[in-house]
């Protein structure tokens, strides 16, 4: 393969990938990144380790059953697998995408042989950059769902910390037993915080406020039970685990019902909270410095792709648009920006206002009435000298 050959590679590649990079953003920025939305149509994908998944939900349930949590706190067994499949048959092939152009640039690059290529250190520092492109593209999609469906991340976290606490032969790990509790209780901590940010972000600050309070109160029980589970022996340390499993199922209950079915949000049974502890002043739910970093990366790869779009289609109407909405784009992780685009917009679209000169003046106001506090005579002659007065003109 000559240097041609393979810089044509490379920009075939990058077109593809500034594409993906375009769709993953825009997906991330509306929250219509659903895994398992559209690939779990195909017929095959449902039937793929589908056994598996459901030999753990059954394996799950019963250890639920076992330690105490009634029925009409446990989900549902059809629709904890369904959904469940869903979004592991929805990842691999989310992995799995991204790969297949790096796949064929790195075959590409293992066929050159010949000596008129380009020195090989630059093709292993372009072939280098490729793949940490197309990683960082899997992490943000994976950025992107969870964003998205935080609902779904959530149900997959409580099954995780679910069968650690219940069944914990089945998560084997080169960590120590409460290494493993830990990482799965905080990861579970983390999504239910997310699920209470992002799954309220078209709701009033009202509503929002109130859903943060109740997860805010639920993180506390669930803190205080796995405090009295570690620090607990004997009874007092069943008594600890019955209560984390029925919260966590609790939760895992309604986070697992199907998107369409999801019209409440509180994502818990009010009655499990009334003893529960007040959240503390420290409690917030401020996004983590890898998620807004994370944001800020997809809205620049938002604006590059549409600017790059607008280049490309520079002879069309569409070029124009596209360049706006790159600027929106970047106003999105660039607040100062912000104050640009409805003054551009005014430029660009015309009106009334464009030319910044004030709008015309209303009809005069009514004069105002006399005061109550005018005496009779001041009244009279008022009231005399204007019946006898002329108009001008």
């Amino acid at each position: 393969m000559t240097n041609t050959q393979f810089w044509e590679a490379v920009f075939y590649w990058g077109y593809g990938t500034s594409f993906e990079a375009f769709w993953i953003a825009t997906q991330w920025q509306g929250h219509r990144r659903v895994l398992g939305a559209g690939v779990y149509l195909i017929p095959v994908l449902r039937l793929v380790r589908r056994g598996v998944c459901e030999r753990r939900v059954e394996a799950l349930l019963t250890a639920l059953e076992n330690n105490g949590v009634p029925v009409d706190e446990r989900p549902d067994k059809e629709l904890l697998v369904d959904r469940w499949h869903r979004i592991a048959a929805g990842r691999c092939v989310a992995v799995l995408v991204p790969v297949v152009p790096w796949s064929i640039l790195a075959v590409s690059f293992e066929l050159m042989g010949a000596p008129n290529t380009f020195p090989s250190l630059w093709m292993n520092a372009v072939v280098a950059g490729c793949t940490v492109l197309t990683l960082a593209l899997v992490v943000a999609d994976g950025r992107a769902a969870a964003v998205s469906d935080a609902a779904g991340a959530a149900t997959v976290e409580a099954i995780r910390f679910l069968e650690t606490l219940l069944i914990p032969a089945r998560h084997r790990t080169n960590q120590s037993a409460l290494d493993e509790h830990g990482r799965t209780f905080g990861r579970l901590i983390q999504a239910l915080r997310a699920q209470a940010r992002h799954e309220t972000y078209r709701m009033s600050p009202v509503a929002r406020e109130r859903v943060r309070l109740v997860t805010e109160r639920l993180i506390a029980t669930l803190v205080d039970s796995d405090h009295r589970y570690l620090f607990g022996e004997g009874a007092d340390r069943d008594t600890a685990a019955r209560e984390l499993s029925r919260l966590a199922s609790n939760a895992l209950s309604r986070s697992c019902r199907p998107r369409a079915q999801l019209d409440g949000l509180l994502f818990v049974d009010p009655r499990l909270l009334e003893n529960a502890p007040e959240a503390g002043p420290a409690a917030t739910v401020a996004e983590s410095l890898k998620n807004r970093v994370l944001t800020v990366a997809g809205g620049l790869a938002t604006a590059v792709s549409l600017f790059a779009g607008a280049v490309l289609f520079s002879d069309s109407v569409a070029s124009g648009l596209m360049a706006f909405a790159g600027l929106a784009s970047l106003a999105l992780v660039y607040p100062p920006l912000r104050e640009v685009l409805p003054w551009a917009r005014d430029s660009v679209l015309g009106g009334p206002s464009a030319n910044g000169e004030p709008d015309a003046a209303g009809p005069p106001l009514p004069p105002a009435p006399p005061s109550s506090t005018t005496c009779p005579d001041c009244a009279a002659r008022s009231a005399a000298a204007t019946a006898g007065s002329r108009p001008a003109g």
